[in-house]
């Protein structure tokens, strides 16, 4: 009886060990993808377009300018006087319900033209 718990704590060590060594050597398999290194075109090069800068100052589009829930109570905010409770409040009352309108009328009928600021 005693040679049997043994052997048979030495194949629970042993599976334990290779358990171990497998996670241990697994590895991570779902990395992201290397990115890639893209060469520029030479300012010699005749067939290269460059591309001209935008307007000064910075005034990019982005995400926020294109979901009246986030540039709605903006909007209300700015307009508003100079008291900041009064800002607030017309951001908050006023803003929020207009920039779920906005966004649920944006999904209707889709995105407007120009850029809001």
């Amino acid at each position: 009886m005693q040679g049997f718990r043994t052997s048979a704590r030495r194949g629970t060590w042993g599976a334990a060990l290779v358990l171990v060594v497998l996670v241990a050597t697994s590895g991570c398999q779902s990395s992201a993808p290397k990115r890639t290194v893209v060469a520029e075109p030479g300012l010699t090069d005749p067939g290269a377009t460059v591309v001209e800068a935008g307007p000064l100052g910075g005034s990019q589009v982005s995400w926020v300018d294109r979901h009246p829930l986030f540039y709605k109570p903006r909007e209300y905010y700015d307009k508003t006087g100079n008291n900041t409770v009064v800002k607030a409040a017309a951001a908050t009352i006023l803003g929020i319900p207009a920039g779920i309108f906005g966004e649920f009328r944006q999904i209707v009928t889709g995105s407007p033209n120009g850029a809001k600021y």
